[in-house]
């Protein structure tokens, strides 16, 4: 099942082959954030989460393992309907990586258009 990104209340920008990953660096802390989703019978479920170190607002949870310079984690987060973003001109922005192609969600959206993120229907 592919990943579909829109405009909030707007048209489908793009669909891309599950899994997706979305990196942005914490705007506090300046480490990247990774986050690994799976479309899975028509919810979004977060397989993983790639973060560089804690800080504010970033908690490393018990069963994180490091892995080279991130710690790694499955967090308790139940499937998703669909995730949201701000995509605000006022944050580094994120980037969306699928079948190992990384592209700036600006680049596909503009900036100052919240995104939202869904499993593509069929």
């Amino acid at each position: 099942m592919d990943i579909c990104l829109a405009w909030v209340l707007g048209a489908a920008l793009v669909r891309l082959p599950s899994p997706v990953t979305l990196a942005w660096e914490h705007s506090v802390e300046h480490v990247t954030i990774e986050e690994e989703w799976e479309a899975v019978e028509g919810r979004l479920v977060l397989r993983e989460t790639r973060v560089g170190g804690p800080g504010a607002g970033i908690d490393i949870p018990e069963h994180a393992r490091r892995v080279g310079a991130q710690w790694r984690y499955t967090p308790a987060l139940s499937p998703q309907r669909e995730v949201h973003f701000a995509n605000s001109r006022h944050a580094a922005g994120y980037r969306v990586c699928a079948a190992g192609e990384c592209r700036p969600l600006r680049g596909l959206a503009g900036v100052d258009r919240p995104v939202v993120m869904t499993a593509c229907r069929p």
